[in-house]
C-alpha cells in the first residue's frame, strides 16, 4: 500500500510539474499568431508557417536581407477564395513602427496612387500595400475585378482596424521643413547611411528649391555621447584635422558623397547632400533648427 501511495503521489507530482512548464511556455510566448477577418462568402486558407527572421528566406529568398536589417520578427500569410478566384494578404511584423516605415518607405515610389488606408498606403493593378503600427501589410491578386478588389480592400480595412495602435509616420518626419519637399519621398535607412557603417540609420528627404535638387538628412541617437563618437568616426575618414568634433556647424569632405554640411544638436545630427549654394544650406538648415524648438 505505501508503495502504491508513493507512486501515486510521483505520478501526481509529474502531472503538475508539466501544468506549471506549459504555463510557463504560454506565459513566454510574446505573441499568437495573427488573426485574420473573415469575409462573407469567401474561404480563408491559412497553411502558411509564420516564418520568423530565421526562416523568412524559405519565402522571400532576394528580398529576406532587406527586411532582417528593419528588425523584422515575423510574417504572417491567408489566402481568401472564392471559387476560381483568389487574394494572398502577407503581414508583416517588425520591431517598432520605425522599422516598418523604413521597409515600406524603400518599397513605395512618389508615383504610385495613395490611400488613406492606415498610416499611409497605396493601391495599384491588383495590388493594395500599406503601413499601420508596427506592420507592413500587402494584399495582392492575380485575377483583379470588381469583386475582388472590393474584398481586398474590405479586408485591409478590417486589418486596420484589428491592429490599431500608432496611426502616424515616425515623429522625426515632422521635421522635415515642408517648402520644396518632395511628396512621398521620406525615406528611413536602417543601416550604412552613405554606405558607412559607423553613420548607421537615417532619415532623409528629397527636395527641389531654386530650381536645385538636393536631400536633407536626420540623424538621432539615444544621446549626445553617441553622436560625438559617430563624428569622430566620420571626422577620421574625412581626415579633418580637427580631433574632437564641437556642436554646431560642421563641414565634411566625403569621397564618395561630396561636400556635405552638418550641424550637430545634442543627439541630432542633420545635413544636406549635394547641395553646393552656401545661402540655401544656411537657410535649410536654419528651418531644421526652427522645427527643433
Amino acid at each position: 500500500m505505501k508503495h502504491k501511495f508513493v507512486r501515486s503521489g510521483i505520478s501526481l507530482l509529474v502531472v503538475v510539474i508539466l501544468v506549471c512548464l506549459s504555463g510557463l511556455k504560454t506565459v513566454a510566448r510574446e505573441t499568437d499568431p495573427f488573426t485574420f477577418p473573415e469575409l462573407d462568402g469567401w474561404e480563408i486558407k491559412q497553411e502558411y508557417p509564420v516564418y520568423n527572421p530565421g526562416t523568412l528566406w524559405d519565402y522571400i529568398n532576394g528580398a529576406a536581407d532587406s527586411y532582417l536589417s528593419y528588425d523584422f520578427e515575423e510574417l504572417y500569410i491567408a489566402e481568401y477564395i472564392k471559387g476560381d478566384v483568389s487574394f494572398k494578404v502577407e503581414i508583416f511584423k517588425h520591431a517598432t513602427p520605425r522599422d516598418a516605415f523604413g521597409i515600406y518607405s524603400t518599397e513605395r515610389s512618389p508615383g504610385f496612387s495613395f490611400i488613406d488606408l492606415g498610416i499611409q498606403g497605396y493601391h495599384e493593378e491588383s495590388l493594395i500595400h500599406f503601413l499601420a503600427d508596427k506592420y507592413y501589410i500587402k494584399i495582392r491578386t492575380h485575377e483583379a475585378s470588381g469583386e475582388v478588389e472590393d474584398a481586398m480592400m474590405s479586408i485591409a480595412n478590417s486589418v486596420v482596424v484589428s491592429i490599431a495602435g500608432i496611426d502616424h509616420f515616425p515623429e522625426t518626419i515632422a521635421m522635415f521643413p515642408g517648402k520644396g519637399k518632395k511628396p512621398e519621398t521620406e525615406i528611413y535607412i536602417a543601416e550604412n547611411f552613405l554606405g558607412h557603417s559607423f553613420l548607421g540609420s537615417a532619415f532623409s528627404t528629397d527636395y527641389i528649391r531654386n530650381d536645385k535638387n538636393f536631400k536633407l538628412f536626420i540623424i538621432v541617437r539615444e544621446n549626445r555621447e553617441d553622436c560625438l563618437k559617430l563624428l569622430k568616426q566620420y571626422f577620421e575618414f574625412a581626415r579633418k584635422t580637427e580631433k574632437t568634433p564641437e556642436e554646431g556647424e560642421i563641414h565634411i569632405s566625403d569621397k564618395y558623397n561630396g561636400k556635405i554640411l552638418i550641424y550637430w544638436h545634442n543627439n541630432m545630427i542633420f545635413g544636406t547632400l549635394n547641395l553646393e549654394d552656401r545661402q540655401l544650406q544656411i537657410q535649410v538648415i536654419g528651418e531644421i533648427k526652427e522645427l527643433l524648438k
